[in-house]
């Protein structure tokens, strides 16, 4: 059953709202933001501060954001004629949950949302979850805006992915390759975001695979899954425009003497599969390692790096072209 939103995302609001990403990701939410009725009034290392105007709906297409927040001091007026003014809850009151940061404060704030605005303290399932950066609202979360994804333990955020995606350039009808597709993160991402004539995942492990299958379909992203090594990929040379990867960092999943083997078979094979022009962007934490496999790996050369962060890691998305034509 489709998600029904617990908010009216077609009712014009007027608010300051606060959009949470990751480091790294700033720079390509304000570049969304430009054609939204938004105004950014601040910036912080994973999140800006905007004065939005206008239905929520284009807000919530937008890819870049995994929370959107109404600032404390400002209840009041959200409720009047701002996000909060949208909640549309069908089965009675506002649920709300006061998060253990709040300290002290938390509980004269849960009597003022239940005496003042009566709404109904639910920390089980809730509509508005409040916490010291601001008011949460449920309804406009990443998960809830697109849904969840299977995940494997080392699986792309989907705001990380999102990036790479960007990062990649795809052009309609361009085939695209993840040789480490694990749940299929990125493979959903492409086929959502861009217009690719061919979605191709990769994986030496079989039970990412049947992940990555169940991602696809419920999305509804056409691709073709094989079970194989990223050093031998069965792909034609020259056959594929796009590779986008999230690979191995060799701290959480594998190790760094891995790696040694595992990068320049893989860079090789990215090599061989890409014609002249093509470009791959690849996330990986072995930074050094990474980058001096690219220098001893003919045709290809590092363009760009884009530095992120997320669970206490800052990998690099590196992006890579092939030379000649």
């Amino acid at each position: 059953m489709p998600y029904q939103p617990r908010i009216d995302l077609d009712q014009p609001v007027r608010d300051r709202l606060m959009l949470r990403t990751v480091p790294g990701a700033v720079d390509y939410l304000a570049e969304d933001l430009r054609t939204l009725p938004a105004t950014v009034v601040r910036r912080g290392p994973d999140r800006l501060v905007v004065d939005y105007a206008g239905p929520l709906r284009p807000l919530a297409a937008v890819r870049y954001f995994d929370v959107c927040a109404v600032e404390l001091g400002a209840l009041d007026t959200s409720l009047k004629d701002g996000a909060l003014a949208a909640l549309r809850p069908a089965d009675g009151p506002v649920r709300f949950r006061v998060g253990e940061q709040l300290g002290e404060q938390r509980w004269e704030l849960r009597d003022r949302l239940v005496d003042g605005y009566g709404w109904r303290n639910d920390p089980g399932s809730w509509d508005v979850n409040l916490e010291p950066h601001g008011a949460e609202l449920g309804a406009l979360y990443l998960t809830q805006r697109y849904g969840e994804l299977r995940r494997t333990p080392a699986s792309t955020n989907p705001l990380v992915g999102a990036v790479l995606v960007r990062l990649a350039k795809i052009q309609p009808g361009q085939t695209v390759l993840d040789p480490f597709c694990g749940a299929g993160t990125l493979l959903v991402l492409a086929g959502e975001m861009a217009a690719p004539g061919r979605v191709l995942g990769v994986d030496v492990q079989s039970r990412w695979l049947s992940l990555a299958a169940e991602n696809v379909a419920a999305r509804g992203v056409p691709a073709t899954l094989v079970r194989a090594d990223a050093r031998r990929l069965p792909v034609r040379s020259g056959s594929v425009e796009r590779v986008l990867a999230n690979l191995p960092f060799g701290k959480r999943v594998g190790s760094h003497r891995v790696n040694e083997d595992l990068y320049p078979g893989a860079l090789r094979e990215i090599a061989r599969v890409l014609p002249g022009g093509g470009r791959a962007v690849l996330l990986t934490d072995d930074k050094r390692l990474f980058r001096e496999t690219v220098q001893r790996t003919p045709l290809l050369r590092v363009i760009k790096e884009v530095v992120l962060a997320r669970g206490g890691l800052h990998p690099s998305a590196y992006v890579v072209s092939k030379r000649g034509r």
